[in-house]
């Protein structure tokens, strides 16, 4: 049980990280002038209250595929690697992102804005606060 709440809440974590960035390496590609948000970002620090969260994890990736489509591969220490495949809708004008993933049965919805190919998500859960960063990679 405890394995699946860390699990979920992972997931769900990244789930809450969904936000495309700018990034200055693909300048100048028709990616960059169509749509530069396109590329995978790397979860850099997770807390949740005062615990590192991060440091459960050799890796918490997202990428967003094409348009519409994203994945969230992620790697629990001694744990095997998980992919989670989504939807996501950008809005370039405003630059928000809106993202929906199901795991374990539930489906969470999250929108959130990037600045310079960075993003930080904060939210509370039971009573304790999870932010994390991420940068495009």
């Amino acid at each position: 049980m405890k394995r699946k709440l860390l699990l979920f809440t992972a997931v769900f974590l990244m789930l809450l990280t969904l936000l495309p960035a700018c990034d200055a390496q693909n300048a100048g590609s028709l990616k960059s002038i169509t749509r530069p948000y396109i590329a995978q970002y790397e979860c850099i620090e997770a807390k949740f209250g005062e615990e590192n969260y991060l440091e459960k994890f050799d890796y918490i990736k997202l990428t967003l595929k094409d348009k519409e489509n994203m994945e969230i591969c992620y790697k629990l220490k001694n744990g095997e690697r998980t992919i989670v495949k989504s939807k996501y809708d950008f809005d370039v004008e405003s630059k928000r992102l809106t993202a929906d993933v199901g795991i374990l049965g539930y489906k969470f919805k999250q929108s959130t804005i990037i600045e310079n190919g960075k993003f930080t998500i904060s939210k509370s859960i039971g009573g304790k606060q999870l932010v994390m960063k991420f940068k495009a990679s």
